[in-house]
This record gives structure tokens, C-alpha cells and sequence, in this order.
């Protein structure tokens, strides 16, 4: 009987044994699946990766270019710059200097005005003077009416 338990007990142990190894391969097994399926992902993310850096390399390049290129363009529009800033100075000691001109000429006429005001033929003369911008007043009224009439037809 006692060889007997001893039997029983030893197939015991190696069916448990036979049980574990087959767990154990199934296991391992799974874990080499996993393994190849992981390696398989790795190499996918390193060409993945490998592309992106060379898009951005690129990009990085072009960018580079249009920058240069801006650089060059700003560079060789700087002569026009400093043409339209010397132009505009021009233009504005002109109209200072027309500016002064209308000044002065009105400023002799005041004066000759004012020292032949006393006689009375150029009094007539200043007073037609006086009157020349309200008769253009008038003519521009009537113009501006008979073209609104024009329109209204």
C-alpha cells in the first residue's frame, strides 16, 4: 500500500509537472508573440520617425531659404526707402516754400491795399476785388443747381 501512495504521489507530481510546462510553454509562447509584435512596432516608429525628421529637415531648409530670400528683397528695397523719404522731403520744403510764397504775396497785397485804400479810384478797385469771390459764390450756386436739375431729369 505504502508503494502504491509512492506511485500514485510520484504521478501526481509529474502530472503537476506536465501541467506546469505546458503552462509555461503556452506562456512563453504568448510572450514571443508579443515580443515579435513589439519589435515589429518599434521598427514602424523608427521609419516613422526617420521620415519625420526628414520633413522637418525640410521644412527647417525651406524656411531657411524664404528667409534669406525676404533679407535679400528688404536689402535691395532700401535705396527706394531712403528715394521715397528724400521725395518726401522735397515735397515738403516745397510746400513750405509755396507756402511762405502765398504768404508773402498776400501779405504785399494787404499792403499795397491798405496804402491805396484812400484813393478813390483804387477804392473802386478794391471793392471790385472784394466782390469777385461772392459773385464766383453765386456762379457756383447756379452751376450747381442747373447740373442737380440735369440729374433730376
Amino acid at each position: 500500500m505504502n508503494s502504491m501512495i509512492i506511485e500514485i504521489s510520484v504521478a501526481a507530481v509529474a502530472l503537476a509537472f506536465v501541467v506546469l510546462v505546458v503552462f509555461l510553454i503556452t506562456t512563453l509562447r504568448s510572450m514571443s508573440a508579443l515580443l515579435v509584435q513589439t519589435n515589429t512596432t518599434i521598427h514602424d516608429l523608427q521609419n516613422h520617425v526617420v521620415g519625420v525628421t526628414k520633413e522637418a529637415s525640410d521644412v527647417l531648409r525651406h524656411t531657411n531659404a524664404v528667409t534669406v530670400d525676404v533679407l535679400n528683397k528688404l536689402h535691395s528695397l532700401e535705396p527706394t526707402f531712403h528715394s521715397v523719404k528724400q521725395v518726401g522731403e522735397a515735397v515738403d520744403e516745397i510746400t513750405t516754400s509755396v507756402k511762405n510764397a502765398s504768404v508773402s504775396v498776400a501779405r504785399t497785397i494787404k499792403e499795397k491795399v491798405a496804402s491805396e485804400a484812400y484813393s478813390p479810384t483804387t477804392s473802386n478797385i478794391a471793392k471790385a476785388i472784394n466782390t469777385i469771390p461772392l459773385v464766383l459764390d453765386i456762379w457756383h450756386q447756379i452751376k450747381h443747381r442747373r447740373q442737380e436739375a440735369a440729374v433730376a431729369k
